[in-house]
C-alpha cells in the first residue's frame, strides 16, 4: 500500500455529517485570528508487527477547537469526541483497516486547555487512538 493515511480526513467527513460544517484537516494557523476546529494526526505508534509484513498501529489525532469563549472551546471538543468514538472511520482509499473503534487517549478521556492565543481566544484539546492494520 502506497496510499496516505486518510484519517483525518475520514474524521473530518464524520464531523462535518454530523453538523460541525467548518471543521478543517489542516495545521491550526489556518484559524488564525478566528474561531474554529482542526483534526490532526499525531505520531503514530507500531503497536505490533506480524510475519508477512502487516502492522497494527496506534494512529492517534487529536481535535483542536479556538474560540473567544472558552466554554464553547470546550463543548467543541467534547461533542467530537463523542462523534468520532461512534463513527466508522474506515478508509475511504484503501490506505487502512479499522481494527478497533476510536477511544480517548487519556484513561479518563481529558480535554485539556492548551492555551490562550494573542488573539485571546482558548485552544482546547481532545485526542482520541483509532487502531488500525496496515500492510
Amino acid at each position: 500500500m502506497t496510499e496516505t493515511i486518510d484519517i483525518c480526513e475520514r474524521a473530518v467527513e464524520a464531523l462535518r455529517a454530523a453538523g460541525m460544517d467548518s471543521v478543517l484537516a489542516q495545521r491550526i494557523d489556518r484559524i488564525t485570528g478566528k474561531d474554529g476546529v482542526v483534526v490532526r494526526m499525531m505520531p503514530p505508534r507500531t503497536v505490533a508487527t506480524y510475519f508477512d509484513g502487516t502492522r497494527r498501529i496506534d494512529c492517534t489525532i487529536q481535535v483542536i477547537a479556538k474560540s473567544l469563549d472558552p466554554t464553547e472551546a470546550m463543548a467543541e471538543c467534547d461533542r467530537a469526541s463523542e462523534i468520532l468514538r461512534s463513527s466508522d472511520l474506515s478508509s475511504a482509499n484503501g490506505s487502512y483497516e479499522l481494527a478497533d473503534p476510536a477511544y480517548p487517549a487519556e484513561p479518563d478521556g481529558d480535554i485539556e486547555e492548551l492555551a490562550v492565543g494573542t488573539d485571546r481566544r482558548h485552544v482546547w484539546a481532545v485526542r482520541l487512538v483509532i487502531q488500525i492494520i496496515r500492510k
